[in-house]
């Protein structure tokens, strides 16, 4: 690995980071095709690729998106090849301060904190969340996107998914509670590991930890700091596993109701049937009655639970992926979760839900799972995203038509 803080004297005419120049030649080649803006906005973008070329899969996936399109010129232009710019692309720095060294420095000083032996959850995590929430984002129709979000939103959410899960300690927040860890105890068992990781990125960003070197938002005005902050804290604190179905419900409830309302301004001013509307999209709800008065509240409302939801189904998407990945992470999350029921063994505490490795059955874990988290989850972000119920839901289809016939393989077996 490359420990070096890009400074500001570094050579101007590379702009690229340390650890990129360190790569070998073939190496880079690849990588530069696998960070393209085309290939990272694919479904079936494969993170555990890029982790095989290079130990540093967060800052280089962070670089790429945060740093678009100067990263990707970079890159080409690193290996000789032919610089072009992509159609769609954030393109952040037209509207926003964007410094790639004090960003790649937030991004290595990041990744260093999380804890690589993590079967789950550690930086290639993070890498492949940041990845899919970029995602979600282009899956919508690129008028709503742009209508509805502020670039300083994209770019907050894409910079908290980077730093999400940092420093996690491979234990989940049961653990933390029945063992009375000092993070419980910090933070009062609420949302323990999710207020842990929001301090920690916090702390670098805006906090006493903050150095020149990776201060990503020195140039910013004050408004457009609290703003990032408000989006990052909500959507990290949204990742917690405990408020899921309370989340779900929530922002089913508030579509139901933006629905209906939008229904009535569609009759008040056209006096179209009020069955026309159940097919549109939310989003495009949201864009054509954004600025509507009587609606305001409900629709920015409803646009912040959306914008925590991203991430939240970003980070729990990996059976919505193509099935080589589909596997890895699921043999990872279980390896970590065994290795946390064997401790809790240990310590005399209570297992953990998935934890006991002599009672779970890693196909029947996949498919509760699926069944009663991912499939409503994914249903319910096509109903805003039409992009999604197209592309992922599909995918969660086969995953679990994966999963039962391992089942039945193993029934067959006798391993059941």
């Amino acid at each position: 690995r490359v420990n070096q803080v890009w400074s500001h004297k570094y050579d101007l005419h590379q702009n690229c980071p340390p650890e990129w120049n360190a790569l070998p030649a073939e190496a880079k080649t690849i990588l530069a095709e696998l960070l393209s803006w085309q290939n990272l906005s694919k479904w079936e973008f494969n993170i555990v690729e890029v982790a095989n070329l290079t130990a540093d899969p967060l800052l280089l996936v962070g670089w790429a998106l945060l740093c678009e399109p100067m990263a990707q010129k970079a890159m080409n232009l690193s290996i000789g090849a032919c610089v072009t710019k992509d159609a769609k692309s954030y393109d952040f720095s037209q509207f926003i301060t964007i410094d790639p060294r004090a960003i790649c420095n937030f991004l290595r000083e990041i990744e260093r904190k999380y804890k690589f032996e993590n079967p789950y959850h550690n930086n290639i995590h993070a890498a492949d969340v940041t990845q899919t929430t970029h995602c979600l984002f282009q899956l919508m129709d690129e008028k709503y996107l742009k209508r509805i979000w502020d670039p300083i939103t994209i770019f907050s959410l894409l910079l908290s998914a980077t730093f999400h899960d940092v420093g996690h300690p491979g234990t989940n927040n049961l653990f933390q509670e029945h063992a009375m860890t000092p993070l419980a105890i910090q933070y009062n068992d609420e949302a323990i590991l999710e207020n842990m990781h929001s301090a920690v990125g916090h702390n670098l960003l805006l906090g006493e930890d903050k150095r020149e070197e990776w201060d990503i938002f020195a140039n910013w005005a004050q408004s457009d700091k609290v703003n990032a902050r408000k989006v990052m804290k909500a959507s990290i604190l949204g990742t917690d596993m405990s408020h899921h179905f309370t989340q779900v419900e929530e922002l089913n409830s508030l579509i139901g109701k933006v629905r209906g309302e939008a229904e009535d301004i569609s009759q008040d001013n056209t006096g179209a049937d009020q069955l026309d509307n159940q097919d549109q999209p939310i989003l495009s709800i949201l864009a054509q009655n954004m600025e509507s008065p009587d609606e305001l509240e409900e629709y920015n409302q409803l646009v912040d639970l959306i914008t925590k939801f991203l991430l939240h189904a970003a980070d729990i998407s990996n059976p919505a992926k193509t099935e080589d990945l589909v596997k890895y992470w699921a043999d990872g999350a279980l390896s970590e979760f065994f290795a946390q029921g064997d401790k809790e063994k240990e310590m005399g505490l209570p297992i953990s839900p998935l934890c006991d490795r002599d009672t779970v059955k890693r196909q029947d874990s996949q498919i509760g799972f699926i069944k009663f988290v991912i499939q409503p989850s994914f249903d319910l972000l096509g109903e805003i995203i039409p992009g999604v119920k197209k592309v992922v839901v599909p995918r969660i289809g086969k995953s679990l038509e994966y999963w039962e016939r391992e089942k039945l393989s193993m029934s067959m077996k006798g391993d059941v």
